[in-house]
């Protein structure tokens, strides 16, 4: 059965089809280009009486959107976003930990050419969380189910950090479904965690938790953008004063999907025929995370010492995405030094010119 919400609501969890156990929360989703986040956890157990708790009122949805859960495989469903729009259609991909609202803002740039959706993967936001399918295979098959579902033979696909093995998945195995592919900060990952040490996530604290309003200038401070209301209303639990609670996805969902990645092979760029275009946040030994000056002196010299490699692993990963056969474009690849990793919340205006250029001919087109 397939469900459309109202356009304008509260946001609620979809009820799991099995009891679920959450554990503790962390607000500093990670960030895979970088790190694997340690950051911010309850110090208390959760109360159970707060779990189905009224969200805050900043929580209200007024994003004109249609919400439709999407069967992909028989007991498990994905939510999907419609923004609207008509045209060729443009299929959006979130990073991990996200849900599809995180593209709330920015989808509305491109509804004049495109009609545009978002996808969120499963065991996310209120798609379902089944004990398995979180490898790339079948995520980039879900992603397929959703545009037969929808009757779209073709669609620009657009992927935000981890979302990249994902948009290279859909090149490799389904060319004939896929017109071009945008990365966004979504660089390869196949060798990216072979390193001995790891930098420390943003130092979220017990305080940051308390209110939306006070997660989202931490969110500004630590990590350089604010999420989407929405999007962080939809991956929390909040307690009846407006504090947050549980993450509604389960760490085991997080441990699945990062297993997936570390047993990945490098792309082989060559074989993806699609046109392509990368925009990086780049990075280097002056242009740290935005949350490196609020760690700890133990913390920075750790720091300091894991991320050279990193640095050379991005460096890498950038040059091998310019690969391509000789028959294939030629990819297009953008660097924002220093910008954080949500670029396309951060560093809007400059991603939607070079996404336009890219798919339209013309940013005035």
């Amino acid at each position: 059965m397939v469900l459309k919400a109202a356009k304008s609501r509260k946001f609620w969890r979809r009820p799991a089809q099995r009891p679920q156990v959450f554990r503790k929360a962390t607000l500093a989703i990670p960030l895979l280009l970088t790190f694997v986040a340690t950051g911010w956890e309850q110090s208390r157990a959760a109360d159970p009486a707060e779990k189905d708790a009224a969200q805050p009122a900043d929580c209200l949805d007024v994003t004109p959107h249609e919400v439709t859960f999407v069967t992909v495989e028989p007991g498990v469903q994905l939510e999907v976003l419609d923004f609207g729009g008509s045209g060729e259609t443009m299929v959006l991909l979130t990073g991990l930990g996200d849900n599809a609202h995180v593209w709330d803002g920015f989808a509305y740039q491109f509804t004049d050419d495109f009609r545009v959706i978002g996808i969120t993967r499963r065991g996310f936001g209120r798609s379902d969380q089944p004990e398995d399918g979180y490898d790339v295979r079948t995520r980039a098959r879900d992603d397929i189910k959703v545009l037969d579902h929808f009757g779209i033979g073709k669609a620009v696909f657009v992927g935000h950090s981890l979302a990249g093995s994902e948009l290279s998945r859909l090149g490799l195995a389904y060319p004939d479904r896929v017109d071009k592919l945008v990365y966004l900060d979504a660089a390869d990952l196949a060798e990216r965690f072979v390193f001995p040490e790891e930098p420390a996530g943003p130092p979220y604290t017990d305080e940051d938790g308390r209110s939306l309003p006070i997660y989202q200038a931490a969110s500004a401070r630590l990590e350089g953008f604010r999420r989407p209301n929405a999007a962080a209303c939809n991956g929390f639990t909040f307690g009846p004063s407006g504090t947050f609670g549980d993450s509604v996805t389960p760490e085991d969902i997080n441990d699945k999907l990062l297993a997936d990645v570390k047993k990945q092979r490098p792309v082989d760029w060559q074989k993806i025929s699609a046109p392509r275009l990368a925009i990086f946040a780049t990075f280097s030994r002056e242009h740290l995370l935005p949350w490196y000056w609020y760690l700890s002196d133990e913390q920075q010299a750790v720091f300091d010492r894991a991320w050279s490699p990193i640095v050379e692993w991005h460096e890498d990963a950038i040059q091998r995405f310019r690969e391509h056969a000789p028959d294939h474009p030629e990819p297009i690849v953008r660097e924002l030094p220093g910008a954080p990793h949500y670029i396309y919340i951060s560093n809007e205006g400059f991603v939607v010119r070079e996404m336009r250029e890219f798919l339209l001919g013309d940013v005035r087109d």
